[in-house]
């Protein structure tokens, strides 16, 4: 089976680290009209949105991820895909390591290699008779870009499997029953 991990917020929760939609007001302080008009509280958004990813650690949803060498399509800026240890990760809000954070209103990172990921698994799987599958893990699906994705997956003939409940439970359980971790 071929899988490509489509991830959110949601993922990272159980690390420790809310999601927009649990931190009223910030997703307005992260656009390109708030930064040009209040520049300083902009950066001060910033440094207090930078100050929750300190310290944290990849969930078990993260490493079992990693542990299978998943691509992975984030609109995660925390970095926990990489320290995970997963090696192909599309950041496409950017990493708040490498400071280049995507503010709404701006391009997002990666989108053609994003949408080619999801074509070339779902040929591949095509060719080896394989099922392929997008697994969507942690998403409110409020942005269009995830939209596209699910799209661009299910036009390919993909499967699209969400899990925004749980994900350290639900993600390890649904790659060991269904990829190629032994079952023990």
């Amino acid at each position: 089976m071929k899988v490509v991990a489509f991830t959110g917020a949601g993922i990272s929760k159980s690390a420790g680290i809310p999601t927009f939609e649990d931190t009223p007001g910030v997703k307005e302080k992260f656009s390109v009209e708030y930064r040009e008009a209040h520049p300083i509280e902009y950066q001060k958004a910033k440094l207090e949105r930078v100050k929750m990813f300190e310290g944290k650690e990849p969930t078990k949803a993260h490493k079992a991820l990693a542990d299978l060498q998943i691509p992975i399509i984030t609109m995660n800026i925390d970095g926990l895909h990489r320290k995970a240890g997963s090696k192909l990760v599309y950041e496409i809000h950017g990493s708040y390591i490498a400071d280049n954070v995507v503010l709404y209103g701006e391009d997002i990172h990666f989108r053609e290699k994003s949408i080619n990921l999801i074509i070339q698994t779902a040929q591949k799987a095509k060719w080896t008779n394989e099922d392929a599958i997008l697994l969507v893990i942690g998403t409110s699906m409020q942005t269009v870009f995830a939209h596209i994705i699910v799209w661009v997956a299910e036009k390919y003939g993909m499967k699209v499997k969400y899990i925004n409940e749980n994900a350290d439970e639900e993600v390890p359980k649904f790659l060991k029953e269904n990829v190629f971790l032994p079952k023990n």
